[in-house]
């Protein structure tokens, strides 16, 4: 079902693409080039795009469900029941019933494949130890000390190495019950296995890789492009979560036990969480620069008891230059201690970038009227009450990692990245304070411009260390 997107359909979006965005409320289709993205229960991890007609691949906004279903896709398979033995393997991915059966949204129940990937602090083991090999089962020095098969969210933030505080580059996120929001990184078999048997958890290995691959371009006679890159299908995964408390419904969660680091910062208590953002970065053969997908709970800024406003008609929210920020304060960042709970102002939240209603065709495959259908399919299961708020994609697929040390963040522009689209993309959990100006693609080419592909994990653990 999911095949590659041929190269000459790639030469086509090249010459004839325009990341604009004013396309949103223009892109009409016959619904018949949709016709092969039913939504389907499969653990089959997807691997590439499915491939959009040739009279429709002009257009970002009328071949953005075949980037949704893509989304939506991974997303179903990373929520599959996983073996208990092979971290990442499905329980009979072929078979729905399995799915069905077991995905509940009870703390004890079976882990799902992303809950076996490995988690970011086991790729840099606090005590500077090799990490463990991918299958093994040794314990790991958490921030909690060596605690084996408990889940730690040690982190109040979607960046940086843990224990630092806050969301990436602002404040920490406050939810209605005055609890901090929490987030883990989760990192599939190839990207861990390249960074292990690469030895790029060490910062000596790091730099010199870099430095070899700099080098053998300039030896070809080309200017330096790119540093060191990720294998195709490498994955990360960040997911945020918030404390459940007893006036919370815990069955509309994907609900877990987690040891969650008290107000001292450096001990920890055991409490219950509900997953309410998902972010899923993957890499693939014909878009280097990855595929960016991020999923919301469907309570978080609207419904019956919102998990981050206060459910009124209109949550106060910042004006900035006349557009709402979809906020209406960012708290300072904080370092442990942490201000005890009862001082907390739960910060209220709004979405400030629609999730898109385009393609504007009548049987409804723009990401909103995808997501009904997804929802549908998932009718019965905990995954029903979560929704897709945005994929974005580099229309230019061409441009491999880029590698600028003398890069300047003020001179960013989107063909750098190999023009996103669309321009926005936030999740309402992970990019609160930057929601209408966010961008996966944008930010993490700060990234790859030191030489470590799109992924922070390897600036932010390994080459912004002493």
């Amino acid at each position: 079902m999911y095949t590659r997107l041929p190269i000459v359909l790639v030469a086509m979006t090249l010459a004839a693409c325009e990341n604009n965005d004013s396309n949103e409320s223009t892109s009409k289709q016959d619904t018949a080039v949709y016709a092969n993205l039913s939504p389907v229960l499969s653990g089959e991890i997807p691997l590439e795009v499915p491939s959009p007609p040739a009279d429709i691949i002009h257009d970002p906004v009328l071949t953005r469900p075949f980037f949704d279903t893509f989304s939506w896709q991974s997303f179903i398979a990373l929520s599959w029941p996983a073996t208990p033995v092979n971290r990442g393997v499905p329980i009979e991915p072929n078979n729905p019933d399995t799915f069905r059966q077991t995905n509940t949204n009870a703390s004890d129940s079976a882990p799902v494949v992303w809950e076996t990937y490995r988690e970011g602090f086991e790729l840099f083991p606090h005590d500077d130890s090799v990490p463990p090999e991918w299958n093994s089962t040794d314990p790991v020095q958490t921030p909690a000390g060596e605690v084996s098969g408990e889940r730690v969210l040690a982190m109040v933030t979607k960046g940086g190495i843990v224990g630092q505080q806050n969301q990436a580059f602002s404040g920490p996120l406050i939810d209605q019950n005055k609890n901090y929001v929490r987030y883990e990184v989760r990192i599939n078999q190839i990207q861990y296995d390249q960074v292990r048997n690469n030895r790029w958890y060490d910062k000596a290995t790091v730099d010199s890789a870099i430095a070899d691959t700099v080098a053998a371009q300039i030896n070809a006679g080309i200017s330096p492009q790119q540093g060191i890159e990720f294998d195709t299908n490498a994955m990360e995964i960040k997911v945020s979560w918030r404390i459940l408390t007893d006036q919370d419904d815990h069955d509309r969660y994907y609900v877990r036990k987690a040891l969650i680091s008290d107000e001292d910062g450096y001990n920890y208590t055991t409490a219950t969480v509900g997953m309410v953002g998902f972010h899923i970065m993957q890499k693939t053969a014909i878009f280097p620069q990855w595929i960016w997908s991020t999923f919301e709970h469907v309570d978080n800024v609207s419904g019956l008891h919102p998990s981050f406003n206060n459910g009124t008609n209109e949550p106060p929210s910042l004006i900035v230059n006349a557009q709402p920020t979809g906020y209406n304060y960012e708290p300072a960042g904080i370092e442990a201690p942490f201000p005890i709970r009862e001082t907390r102002e739960p910060v209220q939240v709004t979405r400030a970038v629609p999730i898109p209603t385009t393609p504007n065709d009548p049987a409804g495959y723009s990401t909103q009227e995808l997501n009904k259908k997804y929802r549908a399919l998932l009718k019965g299961t905990v995954w029903e009450n979560y929704r897709l708020v945005v994929t974005q994609w580099p229309l230019d697929p061409s441009l491999r990692s880029p590698y600028d040390p003398d890069f300047n963040p003020g001179n960013y522009e989107n063909s750098l990245a190999g023009d996103p689209f669309p321009q926005r993309a936030a999740n309402v959990t992970m990019e609160t304070y930057f929601q209408t100006e966010s961008s996966c693609m944008e930010c993490h080419y700060h990234a790859a411009a030191y030489g470590v592909d799109y992924s922070w994990i390897l600036y932010d653990r390994v080459i912004n260390t002493q």
